[in-house]
């Protein structure tokens, strides 16, 4: 009988699935397979270290078993020809198979998990508040006197609540001219919020937004909202006398009622309009509108307005695969990893930084709703080999 201590088998297995074992280190895990009593010890610690330690609740461990032996001995048989890359595609095999990633940092055996921080989201008073939104419970919203001008429950913030028996009446010999007062919302990477606006418009916020907006609109005057950036899908309520007009940092977008999506994140290069709905205008942020002078964005198709040389550029769009956000979903049509990354992050509030030009580059279709951030990069390991490590909240990938 071969015998080897557990600890050092445990590496050597280690090894292997992070693809980091020599060819004479692959030989001596083979030999020490041969034996039944070492497979019997190989089940156990597949069994234990990989099922309780993820707290899974099942899988197929005898297909998982088989599996994986079977590679590894293939493996000792080929490695001399065909070196580690084979290896690699047989580790994938087995990650698939359980349904799980692992973390390796520094060399040791210790399994790193990933720590994702909880941020709070925000409002910013018209009297210049900062206050925490708990989407687990409720919040009445005030203005200066103490007025309820909205009413917050779990992830939605309703401003048309109008069953408020402690807002006054306004006097009647009152000769001042109503002002706009505003709230301000900001949403942290990785959560998502809604506002119902005075007006009935519905406005969806994205990971990393922060959005600035009347408490209650003014009869007579535009219905402008501030996108001051981030991602926001707006429903809007019609009104063809009050238009309705997002503001960014660069251009304007206008609409007497539809439904859109803008993305103006500021890392961006551009802008982007998708139009769901109806029609848009679209006008630079000091320009005055003018009917003859705006770009008319149509039903599917999507604007982006390039921050560098002001032009917009419109093509007809699956407009399903920019809105799918607001449900939950990440949708990657033809998209490369490198600009997947940054989606990645906003969407699971974490930090990911790619040392891997050639992944940057790799093109990928993709769609995930409930899946975890380490079970997004499993399913992009499968198509290309992908080696990663983590401190806290960022991943590393090499």
């Amino acid at each position: 009988m071969i015998i080897m201590k557990l600890p050092k088998i445990e590496k050597l297995i280690i090894k292997y699935v992070t693809n980091s074992i020599t060819a004479a280190e692959l030989d001596e895990l083979s030999i020490w397979l041969k034996e039944p009593e070492n497979e019997q010890v190989f089940y156990e610690y597949v069994k234990v270290n990989y099922a309780i330690d993820y707290n899974m609740i099942q899988f197929d461990i005898n297909k998982t078993e088989k599996v994986l032996l079977k590679k590894i001995r293939e493996d000792s048989n080929v490695l001399y020809r065909i070196r580690i890359r084979s290896v690699f595609k047989y580790v994938a095999i087995f990650i698939s198979i359980i349904g799980i990633t692992f973390f390796f940092q520094n060399g040791d055996d210790t399994i790193q998990e990933l720590k994702i921080s909880d941020e709070a989201i925000t409002i910013k008073l018209d009297n210049g508040n900062i206050e925490v939104i708990t989407t687990t419970g409720e919040k009445r919203i005030l203005d200066k006197k103490g007025r309820i001008v909205g009413i917050q429950k779990g992830i939605e913030l309703n401003y048309q609540n109008k069953n408020n028996s402690q807002t006054p009446l306004p006097s009647l010999f009152s000769n001042k001219k109503e002002k706009l007062a505003y709230n301000e919302l900001t949403v942290p990477y990785g959560k998502k919020f809604q506002i119902v606006l005075s007006d009935g418009t519905e406005v969806f916020l994205n990971a990393g937004t922060s959005f600035k907006y009347p408490v209650k609109f003014i009869n007579g005057t535009k219905r402008q909202v501030y996108l001051l950036s981030g991602e926001a899908y707006f429903d809007v309520t019609k009104d063809t006398n009050d238009p309705f007009i997002v503001n960014t940092n660069e251009m304007c977008i206008r609409v007497l009622g539809t439904e859109f999506n803008v993305s103006s994140y500021p890392e961006d290069p551009t802008i982007s309009t998708v139009l769901v709905e109806g029609y848009v205008s679209l006008f630079g942020k000091n320009e005055v509108y003018n009917d003859d002078e705006t770009s008319l964005l149509k039903s599917g198709q999507m604007a982006n307005w390039n921050k560098s040389n002001k032009e917009i550029s419109i093509n007809i769009v699956d407009t399903s695969i920019y809105t799918s956000w607001k449900n939950g979903k990440l949708i990657f049509k033809n998209l490369q990893f490198k600009n997947i990354v940054k989606k990645l992050e906003r969407h699971y509030n974490v930090s990911i930084i790619n040392n891997n030009k050639k992944l940057g580059e790799q093109y990928y279709n993709a769609t995930f709703d409930i899946e975890t951030i380490e079970q997004v990069l499993k399913s992009f390991n499968k198509s290309f080999e992908i080696m990663y490590t983590i401190e806290n909240n960022k991943i590393i990938i090499n």
